[in-house]
């Protein structure tokens, strides 16, 4: 599905451990994403840095939508937040050049 309007958000996260970090993984893939999907949020990807480290990139259809979400899972965040580094960046999509297969 193409969006022309798009904003990403970007989490680096980093934990404590090996353990801590399959455990985090476990609840974004099986919890968050899932219930933020449903809840209006386009994509959710997750890319692997190290055993203990990993960034987040979520599609939302507007900063606003990409606030709602937040909004969704503030708590969340915060308990999170208590075992793990967690840094955003994010901003609105300005350009797109991809190959379509």
């Amino acid at each position: 599905m193409w969006v022309d309007n798009m904003y990403v958000r970007i989490a680096e996260v980093t934990s404590t451990s090996d353990m801590q970090f399959k455990m985090l993984m476990a609840f974004v893939e099986n919890v968050l994403l899932p219930r933020n999907i449903k809840a209006g949020q386009l994509s959710g990807e997750i890319f692997k840095t190290s055993n203990n480290s990993c960034f987040v990139v979520s599609r939302f259809s507007s900063k606003e939508e990409a606030d709602k979400i937040m909004q969704i899972m503030r708590v969340e965040m915060e308990e999170l937040r208590g075992n793990n580094r967690i840094r955003f960046l994010e901003g609105e999509r300005t350009f797109n050049l991809s190959r379509h297969t």
